[in-house]
């Protein structure tokens, strides 16, 4: 009796290796971007060094080039990564908020943007580069930050849509004062940020209520 192999053909199935290499790789790039995120934040792009980076993730400065071009595509991969986590939050701020009386809830957001400058990184270093970009890399921060602030503005006038006469320009007024103070929390601290928003804010209600 003849009997006949008989073949299945399937798709084929990519290598357990394969798929490990990709993750770790994912993740060798994330612990890089973090630890960027930090050195960036706290020395500024001139101030940040590749070999410090590479330090503190455990790895030589040479296997940073493996998953990215250099200092400038490392930077701005941070600086989209951390337009991307702020939004998020932001929105999550009046999310859970959105109860609240309006003057209640656009105060409290000061408050909550002090409190994430001064206790997280990412914060820190996307404020210093809304407002200050690196001169070389200026183009390319504004491509990403300047969706990222028109987004927020978005998002703003509409949840002022049905609480104020005129959201629009209401929350322009609003982001104006939020522009302003920021700097002042940046460059000359805590206190002198909280002096700003209550000689502001009064007049802000105030035309708000005319």
């Amino acid at each position: 009796m003849n009997c006949q192999m008989i073949v299945l053909e399937g798709p084929p199935v990519a290598p357990a290796a394969d798929s490990n290499n990709k993750v770790g790789n994912l993740m060798a790039e994330t612990n890089i971007r973090d630890a960027a995120l930090i050195h960036f934040a706290r020395n500024g792009y001139e101030g940040a060094s590749l070999a410090d980076i590479a330090e503190d993730v455990g790895i030589k400065k040479p296997s940073i080039y493996a998953h990215y071009k250099g200092k400038d595509d490392l930077f701005m991969s941070v600086v989209e990564y951390a337009c991307i986590s702020i939004r998020q939050r932001i929105i999550g701020y009046f999310i859970l908020n959105q109860e609240l009386p309006l003057r209640i809830k656009l105060e409290g957001f000061f408050d909550w943007l002090q409190t994430e400058y001064e206790t997280d990184e990412t914060m820190k270093f996307l404020l210093r580069v809304l407002f200050f970009p690196p001169a070389r890399l200026h183009q390319q921060v504004m491509g990403i930050s300047n969706p990222f602030i028109e987004r927020m503005e978005r998002v703003l006038i509409y949840m002022l849509r049905n609480q104020v006469k005129d959201p629009k320009n209401v929350g322009i007024a609003y982001l104006t004062i939020v522009d302003g103070c920021l700097v002042e929390l940046i460059y000359a601290g805590a206190d002198k940020y909280q002096r700003r928003l209550q000689s502001i804010l009064p007049i802000f209600w105030r035309g708000i209520q005319e």
